[in-house]
C-alpha cells in the first residue's frame, strides 16, 4: 500500500519547466523510465537527512502525453510524517504555480492526511536503525533460503571436521555469521548515535572519547558528524560493551537486564547467545577458521535469538521515551535442516 497523488497541469506547461521545478523543491534526478503508453517519464527523488526527518522519502514522476504535463508523487505505508508533509508540499506549490488538477487516495482535490503527528528527531532516528535491522535480517533470511550448490553428487555433513571445512554449504554458514554481527553492530551504533545527538549527556561523553586526526577532518568536511566519529571510537561487537555505553548514555536503559530475562525456559539467555555468537565471529575473521559450531540449526536458532533481543531492546526504548512502536516489517520462520553426519546437506527434516 502507498499513498499517491497525480497533479495534471494546466494546458501550456512545459515539461522542461516542471522538472526545474522540481529541482527547486529539492528533487534529485534518477532517470528516465520508458513507457509504451504514456512516452518517457523523468523520475525524481526527495530524501531529508537532517535531523532524520525521511523514513522513505518522496517518489516523483514527470512525463507529457497528449500536451498535458502530469505530475505525479508516491510514498509507502512506511513514510514519515515529513516525507508526507513534503509530498503535500509538491503537489500544493505545483497546483500554486502551474494550475490544473491534482487527485490523491484521499480524493480529487483533496490533500494527504498523516496519521500521526511529528515524532522527534531521536525517535525518527532510533526508529530507522530498527528498520534497517529489520530490512538487513530478512536479506539473510533470504540467502539462507535460497542459496544453492551444485555439484556431482549431494554434499554431506560429516563427523570429521577437516572434511567438513571442504563442504561449500559449511562454508556458506560461516560466511553468514560475520554478516549476522555486522548488522546488529550497526543497529547498536545507529542508535546510539540518534541517542548521542541529542542528549543532555553530550557534552560529558565527548569529553572521555579521543578522535584521530582523519576523524576531525571528516566532521570538519561535513563528511561525517561528531556524534558518528565519536561512536566510531567505541565497540559495539560484543554485546557486553554495547550495554555499558546505552547505561552510560541513561542509566534507564538497561539493555542486559533486558537480554537476561527468560526466553522459553531456555538455560542459555539472549545475552549469553549474543555473546558467544561475536566469540565465534571472531574466531573466523581473526583466525581464518571455520567452527564446526556454525550448522544450519545454530543459525536458524541464532537467527531467531537476533529478532527477538532487537525488539525487546527497541520495545524497552520506546517504553521508556514514550515513542509509538512500529515494528514494520516481518521475517517468517526459517526452515530447519537436518545436520546428522552423512545426512545430504539442506534436506530438510522429515
Amino acid at each position: 500500500m502507498s499513498y499517491s497523488s497525480t497533479n495534471e497541469l494546466a494546458h501550456g506547461a512545459k515539461l522542461k519547466d516542471a522538472l526545474e521545478f522540481a529541482s527547486l523543491l529539492g528533487y534529485r534526478y534518477d532517470g528516465i523510465l520508458k513507457s509504451d503508453e504514456v512516452g518517457p517519464i523523468s523520475c525524481l527523488s526527495w530524501f531529508e537527512e537532517k535531523d532524520y526527518c525521511s523514513w522513505c522519502g518522496v517518489e516523483l514522476a514527470i512525463y507529457e502525453h497528449k500536451s498535458t504535463v502530469t505530475v505525479e508523487t508516491q510514498t509507502p505505508t512506511s513514510r514519515s510524517y515529513f516525507d508526507l508533509e513534503h509530498q503535500n508540499k509538491t503537489i500544493r506549490l505545483f497546483r500554486k504555480h502551474f494550475g490544473g488538477t491534482f487527485t490523491t487516495a484521499e480524493g480529487k482535490g483533496r490533500y494527504l492526511r498523516p496519521g500521526s503527528g511529528p515524532p522527534t528527531s531521536t525517535a525518527s532516528g532510533c526508529h530507522l536503525a530498527f528498520q534497517r535491522f529489520g530490512s538487513n535480517l530478512i536479506t539473510g533470511h533470504v540467502y539462507y533460503m535460497y542459496r544453492n550448490f551444485t555439484g556431482p553428487k549431494p554434499f554431506k555433513l560429516h563427523g570429521i571436521h577437516v572434511i567438513n571445512k571442504f563442504n561449500p554449504w559449511h562454508i556458506s554458514n560461516n560466511l553468514l555469521l560475520p554478516f549476522l554481527v555486522a548488522i546488529v553492530e550497526d543497529y547498536w551504533k545507529s542508535t546510539y548515535v540518534a541517542l548521542l545527538r541529542y542528549s543532555k549527556k553530550k557534552e560529558a561523553i565527548l569529553r572521555t572519547g579521543r578522535l584521530t586526526p582523519e576523524q576531525l577532518a571528516a566532521v570538519s568536511e561535513q563528511r561525517t558528524t561528531i556524534e558518528q566519529a565519536f561512536a566510531e571510537t567505541l565497540s559495539f561487537q560484543r554485546i557486553s560493551s554495547t550495554c555499558k555505553h546505552f547505561a552510560a548514555l541513561d542509566s534507564k536503559l538497561d539493555f542486559a537486564g533486558t537480554l537476561r530475562k527468560p526466553y522459553r525456559r531456555r538455560k542459555v539467555s539472549l545475552y549469553d547467545s549474543l555473546e558467544e555468537m561475536t566469540k565465534l565471529r571472531h574466531e573466523i575473521i581473526h583466525r581464518a577458521e571455520l567452527s564446526p559450531r556454525v550448522t544450519d540449526d545454530y543459525l536458524v536458532t541464532l537467527v531467531n535469538d537476533l529478532e527477538v533481543a532487537i525488539v525487546r531492546c527497541y520495545r524497552q526504548l520506546t517504553k521508556i521515551y514514550g515513542w509509538a512502536y512500529d515494528k514494520g516489517w516481518y521475517t517468517g520462520r526459517l526452515p530447519t535442516y537436518s545436520a546428522e553426519p552423512d545426512a545430504p546437506v539442506g534436506a530438510p527434516r522429515p
